[in-house]
């Protein structure tokens, strides 16, 4: 039998042969259909899980080494805990800035030092703590000057001196030292 000589209304009478070609190429049509909006969506699906997967596995093995050393970290704060609340006992509260005003006035006359001004500063706020500066401006030798800057030092209470300046004041050895004094506030401290 010739493919031509083939009647498309009785397909029930082909040979067997011709009657396998149009089931083939509807499993062929339904096949790519499947494939196409079935499992092409699930791989795609499949990939996207894939990538989260590895994603968070990363995230588990970085937390999982921060766990472990869990117990480090807690002492490690506690350490640094205490040593913020020993830089903050430094500091001088509130009630505390007028004495040491009374406390730098002391050393300054103590070691025979003139006092020409000695002043509070404009304060500025910062995250955590208030500068509060004092302008300091004195007349002595250079001796004076080095044990009043260091007794300052000594002080119990976090003070620096910064923007010093000596000018010879054109009396004997005297010299006029300017200079600012800085102490810090913790915001929490009253």
């Amino acid at each position: 039998m010739n493919i031509v000589d083939l009647d498309f209304e009785n397909v029930g009478h082909w040979p067997k042969a011709y009657q396998a070609i149009p089931i083939l190429l509807a499993a062929m049509v339904l096949s790519v259909l499947f494939y196409y909006f079935v499992i092409d969506a699930q791989l795609e699906q499949l990939t996207s899980v894939e990538f989260k997967e590895e994603r968070l596995k990363s995230e588990f093995i970085v937390k999982a080494k921060s766990a472990a050393h869990l117990t480090l970290y807690q002492k490690h704060l506690k350490e640094t805990q205490k040593i913020l609340e020993g830089f903050v006992h430094k500091l001088p509260n509130k009630k505390e800035l007028a004495s040491l005003l009374d406390d730098i006035s002391f050393i300054g006359s103590h070691n025979g030092l003139q006092f020409k001004s000695i002043n509070w500063g404009v304060k500025k706020q910062n995250s955590l703590s208030e500068e509060v500066p004092i302008s300091i401006k004195v007349i002595g030798t250079y001796a004076q000057l080095g044990q009043f800057s260091a007794e300052i030092a000594a002080l119990s209470r976090i003070l620096v001196l910064e923007d010093l300046r000596i000018k010879p004041t054109g009396e004997n050895e005297l010299l006029m030292l300017d200079v600012v004094a800085k102490t810090y506030r913790y915001k929490d401290a009253k």
